[in-house]
Parts: structure tokens; sequence; C-alpha cells
């Protein structure tokens, strides 16, 4: 069973305060598992990162080579 119910932060809190100390112990546990699933679950722009392309130790290597190429390059066009 589901129940959509339309309260507001401060009708909330007051909800709150009146349970017992031991259900607030519980909620409170409750909440914080949720958190934490929450912030352990990727967000969509790390779900896109990981899911993009990626270079291979080769091509890596050859970007580096390159790079180093471009750097002398301009190094002698100062000089």
């Amino acid at each position: 069973m589901r129940l959509n119910v339309d309260l507001k932060f401060e009708q909330l809190l007051a909800f709150i305060s009146q349970l017992p100390l031991r259900e607030k112990k519980r909620l409170v546990k409750a909440v914080m598992q949720e958190i934490d699933q929450q912030e352990k679950a990727p967000n969509s722009l790390q779900k896109l990162l990981l899911s993009g392309p990626t270079w291979t130790d080769e091509e890596y290597n050859a970007f580096l080579e390159a790079q180093s190429e471009v750097n002398q390059l301009g190094k002698n066009a100062i000089n």
C-alpha cells in the first residue's frame, strides 16, 4: 500500500516530535540508510563518464608521445 501525503516540513517535524523515542530512533536509522544508499549510487554524470570511451595503454602512450613532440616544437619555436 502506498500513501502520498502533502505535508510541509514544519508539519512533518511536528508529527515526528510526537513519536516515542524508540520510534524516532527507528526513523533516524531508516532515513540514514536511505541517505547512504543515495550517496553511494552514481549520479547521471558519473554514469555518463563511466560509460564513456577509454584509451588502451598503447593509445595513451601514443598520446603522451605526441604531446611531448608538440611541447618540443613549441620550445623550439620560442628559441
